[in-house]
């Protein structure tokens, strides 16, 4: 856990990315934003190689130059890791009885050729719940012998690491989403092995975040 990874305001400023837009999701992530400069909203979808897995949330993707406060803390805490091994920044919400089941982050092998295999997660918690809605690994255990547990708490980040740096997935980082008693609202990234190139939302490009990065970069004193 990482905490006050997130300050309260920068909380919000993602949650509103999410607030802006109360059209009904996409259910494909490959339909076009209804402008260049939008999240795209859709159905959250999964990876995971687990036939059961379920997910019913739903999942913002964000342009690099929204969020370049998340990209700009995530370089820093990844020692200067290049903007191009980002993929797309997302902002999820979970509605009361939404949740994840139990899915790796790893990618499938059809779709290594862009950027290869996700070596880290970063997830940020925008509001604190008091009762579920927690992060859970099955295979990890705390000081009492039980499942890891990740508590949302607004600021608080998460990272962890569902690969090895060659690409092989860590069987070990198997986890869920348990239910939402309450609204639960995430920002989340990943990280590749190598150069990754931004499918959605159309026109995203780490080059036209850059700059914004850069100033973000400055303002909280990190060059």
């Amino acid at each position: 856990e990482i905490e006050h990874f997130f300050t309260q305001e920068e909380c919000q400023q993602y949650m509103d990315l999410a607030s802006e837009d109360d059209s009904p999701p996409a259910t494909q992530p490959s339909s076009s934003p209804p402008s260049s400069s939008s999240p795209l909203k859709v159905t959250s979808a999964t990876f995971s190689s687990l036939a059961h897995s379920k997910r019913t949330s739903t999942t913002w993707f964000c342009h690099y130059s929204q969020v370049p406060t998340l990209l700009a803390k995530a370089r820093r805490l990844l020692d200067n890791l290049p903007l191009k091994r980002m993929e797309e920044a997302q902002v999820v919400r979970y509605r009361t009885g939404e949740e994840f089941s139990w899915h790796y982050d790893e990618i499938p092998a059809s779709q290594l050729v862009n950027g290869g295999q996700r070596i880290a997660t970063l997830l940020v918690y925008l509001n604190t719940l008091e009762h579920g809605g927690g992060t859970i690994f099955r295979d990890l255990k705390d000081s009492k012998g039980d499942e890891l547990t990740m508590r949302p708490k607004q600021g608080s980040a998460l990272l962890f690491f569902p690969a090895l740096r060659d690409g092989t997935p860590d069987d070990r980082t198997l986890h869920k989403g348990e239910v939402a008693v309450e609204e639960k609202m995430i920002a989340q990234m990943w990280i590749h092995e190598r150069d990754y190139d931004p499918v959605i939302p159309e026109g995203n490009s780490h080059e036209a975040a850059e700059e914004l990065v850069q100033m973000k970069e400055t303002e909280l004193d990190y060059l």
